[in-house]
């Protein structure tokens, strides 16, 4: 089994706006009036099907799961969020702690919401501290009452509010994922221990000293399991396992596809052994041989389960996964979010998980990416869209996925530096890193492309608009194997100089096929990451930012001459190259925000973000 991560997306993408009609009982946004820590009015809205929760620990991921785990006909936030004498819930009179909703009631036609509370109840004849329900619409959180026409049923409406959405929830919390053996080995109580035996005393082979000597104990019994092949072996008078079945082909091929192994079979086992309340165990068989959970890594009993279970979920399940990345390496974490993908669409699966992986979100939306940020008074509020790399730059953690924008000259740095700063986001403008290169646009084309082209990472040439020679790069594609002769001249026409490539017999002549090979790259490379600045040069954009541009100016040297007057007026004859420069960046940052040229050449920058 194959499963393209960008093309799981892209056919995700297809049915945008379109959701919350097609996805069962589809969850359209949670806002939070009243909730733990966060801001009071923070709203997230799930415009995708697979929404990823960023932000540091602490800062209400975990806190968005549990409200969402609550939200359903049936559930209840209690569940994960309760009050004790250690860490109360504390409320003010008249504003319990609560949340709202919404999803598309098909009676109505229209998304409505729902608002569930936390409130004082009693229950069997004591008090329940930690029960919500359903309330009534309140003007004061927002709500609106619904104009209902009279006489007419709506299914799903109480006198006075909307009711829970009816849909399954499954909640898989990865970090206690624990198999039967890591729970009860690393977690469990020790046997009580015995007095050390008499001498001449033979030692009973059940004596049970250790946590070694109870799994010695048990697998004897996990063994009989799996011989038996189903959940029939009964020892003292009970059944020893509920679930025992070999998984099947398609949850097989899944498991070998997110890690990446070639499994032959694998027996999934819900049982009471080890000294355990029920656990999971998974008997892998490969080429190479067969073993327990005992002694797999974490992440395959991980992924294991979630396959599993996700694979059996109903449709119209909302999904929910706390840390899914746990145990995993960036591949495996990669291909688990094209399996969750392909569920999502083929089983209308509405998926949430938290994370602090980039490898879980590179591939999302911005707007599937929900960043939690941090205000002064210690709440968090959650960012509406985020891109991928500046979400976890918000994190702190930094290197990886940069954007390297090259440029001609040092006021073109500053230029691109002040575009920059006008990001409303600047986790997002701290993903570029720009650079100027002696020689100019004739440098960068003629030796650093070539270069560039064939190396990893992200790069953006930003050259003056002096010199775009074409409305829009030939696109190689186009161009049939009988036109390999013309690339050169096509390469000429583009940028006016002739590149620099490495192939075998010289840079002159050469190998003829390579030499096709290396323009052809080099058109493609153009046609991707080369850009221009919108005006003939910085010079230029400068002056018109400040309202000082010559009328009569026709080419760049105009627009650099005038600059160069500007800088003599304020400093003298004798200014430098450098002394225009820097009067050229202060005169733009004190129009910076009002310059559209500017505005212009940050959207072009954006839309080069990985």
């Amino acid at each position: 089994m194959m499963l393209k991560l960008s093309d799981e997306i892209s056919n995700l993408e297809q049915n945008r706006g379109k959701y919350d009609r097609i996805f069962p009982g589809y969850i359209t946004h949670i806002r939070f009036p009243r909730f733990k820590n966060i801001a009071d009015g923070t709203r997230i809205d799930f415009s995708f099907p697979i929404t990823a929760l960023v932000g540091s620990n602490g800062s209400g991921k975990t806190s968005v799961l549990n409200a969402l785990y609550g939200a359903p006909a049936g559930q209840s936030t209690g569940q994960y969020w309760f009050s004790t004498k250690v860490d109360p819930i504390e409320e003010g009179d008249g504003s319990p702690s609560r949340f709202i909703y919404g999803h598309r009631n098909v009676k109505f036609n229209d998304v409505v919401e729902t608002r569930k509370a936390r409130v004082r109840k009693t229950r069997n004849g004591l008090p329940d501290p930690n029960y919500w329900e359903p309330t009534k619409e309140s003007t004061g959180d927002g709500m609106v009452e619904p104009d209902l026409k009279e006489n007419k049923i709506y299914t799903g409406r109480s006198k006075d509010r909307w009711n829970p959405v009816s849909r399954k929830v499954l909640y898989i919390n990865f970090r206690k994922e624990l198999s039967a053996f890591d729970k009860y080995f690393y977690f469990g109580k020790d046997p009580v221990p015995h007095a050390p035996p008499k001498k001449g005393v033979r030692v009973s082979p059940l004596r049970i000293s250790s946590k070694m000597d109870q799994v010695r104990h048990d697998a004897e019994l996990l063994a009989r399991v799996i011989d038996a092949g189903d959940s029939s072996y009964v020892h003292r008078g009970h059944k020893v396992a509920t679930e025992n079945r070999l998984l099947d082909n398609a949850e097989l091929a899944m498991v070998s596809f997110v890690l990446g192994k070639e499994y032959e079979e694998a027996r999934w086992i819900r049982h009471r052994l080890f000294k355990g309340d029920g656990g999971l165990s998974v008997v892998f068989k490969t080429k190479h041989g067969r073993y327990s959970e005992a002694f797999a890594g974490s992440g395959e009993v991980a992924v294991t389960s979630c396959v599993v279970q996700v694979s059996a979920a109903k449709p119209g399940t909302l999904v929910l996964l706390d840390e899914p990345e746990v145990s995993l390496h960036p591949g495996a974490q990669e291909r688990l979010l094209a399996f969750l993908s392909k569920m999502a669409r083929t089983r209308q699966l509405q998926v949430v998980f938290s994370t602090h992986s980039p490898h879980l979100v590179n591939a999302l939306p911005g707007d599937a990416i929900k960043t939690f940020h941090q205000l002064d008074d210690g709440r968090f509020v959650v960012l509406a869209s985020t891109h991928p790399y500046a979400a976890f730059r918000r994190l702190g953690a930094v290197g990886g996925g940069e954007v390297r924008i090259l440029v001609e000259d040092k006021l073109a740095r500053s230029v691109v530096q002040q575009a920059l700063l006008t990001f409303a986001d600047q986790a997002k403008a701290s993903v570029f890193k720009v650079e100027y290169l002696s020689g100019g646009a004739e440098a960068i084309l003629k030796y650093q492309v070539p270069v560039l082209m064939t190396a990893p990472g992200h790069t953006l040439v930003l050259l003056d608009g002096d010199k775009k020679r074409l409305d829009e790069f030939v696109n190689p594609d186009t161009i049939p194997v009988t036109g390999d002769g013309t690339l050169g001249a096509k390469i000429l026409e583009a940028v006016g100089v002739e590149p620099v490539f490495t192939v075998d017999g010289g840079a002159g002549g050469g190998d003829v096929a390579q030499r096709v090979v290396a323009q052809r790259k080099y058109l493609s490379w153009l046609r991707k990451n080369v850009r221009f600045i919108p005006t003939k040069c910085p010079e230029e954009l400068v002056l018109i930012a400040a309202g000082k541009l010559d009328p009569t100016a026709t080419t760049a040297q105009h627009h650099k001459d005038r600059l160069r007057e500007l800088t003599v007026e304020l400093y003298g004859p004798d200014v430098s190259s450098e002394r225009t420069d820097a009067h050229g960046e202060t005169l733009l940052a004190q129009h910076r925000v009002a310059s559209a040229e500017l505005a212009l050449l940050a959207k072009e920058i954006e839309r080069h973000l990985p």
